[in-house]
C-alpha cells in the first residue's frame, strides 16, 4: 500500500481491521473461543475483496513491468487488437505468453516474487497450461516442467461451461442435458402440485442454462430437448411409471399469462435476449477489452450493427452476431448536438412505430447529419430546410423533438426501457411480441382477471387447466387415445366433460 501511494493513516486503519478480529465457533451447540488470528479477515468480510484487488494490483504491475522490458510478450488475436498478458476474474488468473522456455522462466519468477510479497501461495496442483496446436512436444514438456503444472487438453469446464467449444457442440449439449436430467429426476418422485412444479421450473430448471445462454447461442435441437424435459415434468410424466400426457405444447405454455400461457421461458427467445446484452455492450462500450478485441477481429472499419459474420468466425462471435436483430430493433438515438446521427440511416425520431425517416434519400446528401437541420443562431429547427427536404409525416415528427440538449453529445439508448438501458426482460418481451411469430398461439380472453383472483395459486392453475381443456376428464382421455369409457362414472348417461 505504501508503494501504491496510500497514506500512513489509512494503512494503520487497514492494519487495525486485520489484527483486531476475533472468531468464535459452535461445538455441540455451545460457543467456544474466542480465537484471535494473527492476520487476515474472516470469509465473507466486505473488506476482503477490496484488499484482494489491492494485492492483485501488485501482480498486474509485475507483469506489465516485465512486458515493458520485453521479457514476456502477450497474445494478439489479430492485427490492431490489444495485447493480452493476463486476465483476472475474482481469484482466478489467466496468464498469456509465448511458448518459449525463457518466457516461462520469467513468468515463474513473477509468480515467485508475488508470492513472497503477498504471502498468497499459488496452488500449482490446481493450475494448468494450455498450448496452441503449433507448439512442439519438446517445448510443451520443458514449459510444463518449468512452471510445475500439467498440460490440459481443453476439455475441462470453467464456471460451469466447457472451456473449449469447437465445431462439435456435443460437450456443451451433453453437459446441459445431464444437469437438467438429474434435477428433474430428483423431483419426479415427489408429490408436487402444479403450483409447486411451476415454482421449480421457473426458479431452478430454467436457470440451469442461463449462464451458457449469455455467451453462446444454444443449438435449436438442444433447446427443444430441454423444453421437452421440462414440459414432461410439469405435466407429471415419469418414465419409471410410464409416459404421461402432455396436454399442451411448450410453445403454448411459454406464452405470457395474459395470453393464455403459463409464462415459462421460450428458450430460443430468451437466449437471443441474453446475447443481445453482449451485443449492446459492443455497440455502446467501446473502451472495454472485449469490445476492442471483437472490433479489431470482426469489424475494424464499421460498427457492430454493420458487422458481417466473417470468415471462420468463433462460436461466441457467431452467437453474438445473431443478436443484431434484437439490438437493431431496440436502438434509438437521443438527440444532443446531432453531429453523430445520420439523418437517413439511423433511428432518431420519437415515433414509437417508426423511428427512421420515411422520406427517400436525396442524392448528394447521403451523409447529412441532424446537426445540419438546426439553425445555430437561434438553436431551433431550420423549418424551411426541413419542409423542403422531408415529407409531411417526417416534418411533423421532427418538429416535435425539443432541442434542449445541443451542448451534449448524441447518445444511443434502449427505447424499450424508461432509463434507456438495455434489460434482458424488455428485450425478451419485444422478441416474443414482434420478432418471433407466435400470434397463432395467443388464446383470446381476459386471462389477467383469472390470475388476479385472491385464491391459492394451485386453485388458479386448476381453473386455468379447466379453461384450456387440460383436465383429464374421460372425453379428453378418449381423444388422447386412452382406452376408457367416456360416460360419467356417477350417472353413466352423459359424457364426462368440463
Amino acid at each position: 500500500m505504501r508503494k501504491m501511494g496510500f497514506c500512513e493513516k489509512w494503512i494503520k486503519w487497514i492494519s487495525m481491521c486485520l489484527t483486531s478480529i476475533q472468531y468464535s465457533v459452535l461445538v455441540n451447540g455451545e460457543s467456544v473461543g474466542s480465537i484471535v488470528p494473527g492476520r487476515g479477515l474472516r470469509q465473507g468480510d466486505p473488506l476482503s475483496p477490496y484488499l484482494f484487488i489491492l494485492c492483485t494490483e501488485g501482480l498486474t504491475y509485475l507483469i506489465k513491468k516485465y512486458e515493458g522490458r520485453g521479457d514476456i510478450h502477450g497474445v494478439r488475436v489479430c492485427r490492431g487488437a490489444p495485447s493480452l498478458s493476463h486476465l483476472l476474474f475474482a481469484d482466478d488468473c489467466f496468464l498469456f505468453f509465448r511458448a518459449d522456455v525463457r518466457k516461462a522462466q520469467c513468468m515463474k519468477q513473477i509468480l515467485n516474487n508475488y508470492e513472497k510479497a503477498s504471502d498468497q501461495a499459488i496452488n500449482y496442483a490446481k493450475s494448468e497450461v494450455y498450448f496452441s496446436r503449433n507448439t512442439s512436444n519438446d517445448i510443451k514438456i520443458q514449459i510444463s516442467d518449468t512452471l510445475g503444472v500439467s498440460e490440459v487438453m481443453g476439455t475441462w469446464c470453467y464456471l460451469g461451461m466447457p472451456s473449449m467449444i469447437g465445431r462439435n457442440k456435443k460437450a456443451l449439449v451433453g453437459y446441459l442435458k445431464d444437469r437438467m436430467w438429474k434435477k428433474i429426476q430428483g423431483w419426479s418422485g415427489k408429490h408436487l402440485s402444479k403450483a409447486g412444479r411451476e415454482v421449480l421450473v421457473k426458479s431452478v430448471a430454467q436457470v440451469i442454462p442461463t449462464y451458457c445462454m449469455s455467451t453462446v447461442l444454444l443449438p435449436e435441437s438442444l433447446g427443444d430437448e430441454l423444453e421437452k424435459m421440462i414440459n414432461s415434468f410439469w405435466w407429471g410424466s415419469n418414465k419409471s411409471s410410464g409416459r404421461g400426457i402432455n396436454w399442451l405444447r411448450w410453445e403454448k405454455l411459454a406464452m405470457r399469462k395474459e395470453y393464455g400461457g403459463m409464462g415459462f421461458r421460450h428458450f430460443y427467445g430468451f437466449n437471443l435476449a441474453m446475447l443481445g446484452k453482449q451485443g449492446w455492450h459492443l455497440l455502446t462500450n467501446h473502451d472495454t477489452i472485449l469490445s476492442r478485441i471483437f472490433k479489431a477481429k470482426y469489424y475494424p472499419k464499421t460498427g457492430f450493427l454493420e458487422a458481417n459474420l466473417g470468415h471462420n468466425p468463433s462460436y461466441v462471435w457467431r452467437s453474438i452476431h445473431a443478436s443484431q436483430v434484437v439490438v437493431r430493433r431496440g436502438l434509438k438515438w437521443r438527440l444532443g448536438n446531432g453531429n453523430n446521427i445520420n439523418v437517413w440511416k439511423q433511428p432518431w425520431l420519437r415515433d414509437d412505430h417508426q423511428t427512421h425517416v420515411t422520406t427517400e434519400m436525396i442524392t448528394g446528401r447521403e451523409d447529412m447529419r441532424v446537426a445540419g437541420l438546426v439553425n445555430n443562431n437561434t438553436g431551433m429547427w431550420n423549418h424551411d430546410l426541413v419542409q423542403q427536404i422531408f415529407n409531411e409525416r417526417d416534418v411533423a415528427a421532427i418538429s416535435k423533438i425539443p432541442l434542449n440538449l445541443l451542448t451534449q453529445d448524441d447518445e444511443q439508448i434502449w427505447r424499450y426501457s424508461k432509463k434507456g438501458i438495455y434489460t434482458v426482460r424488455s428485450a425478451y418481451y419485444q422478441l416474443m411480441e414482434n420478432i418471433i411469430d407466435n400470434n397463432h398461439l395467443k388464446e383470446q380472453g381476459n386471462w389477467r382477471q383469472l390470475w388476479k383472483i385472491q385464491v391459492p395459486n394451485k386453485v388458479k392453475i386448476f381453473m386455468w387447466r379447466l379453461l384450456r381443456g387440460c383436465l383429464p376428464v374421460r372425453s379428453r382421455l378418449v381423444r388422447k387415445g386412452v382406452p376408457c369409457d367416456n360416460k360419467c362414472p356417477n350417472c353413466g348417461s352423459y359424457e364426462e366433460n368440463e
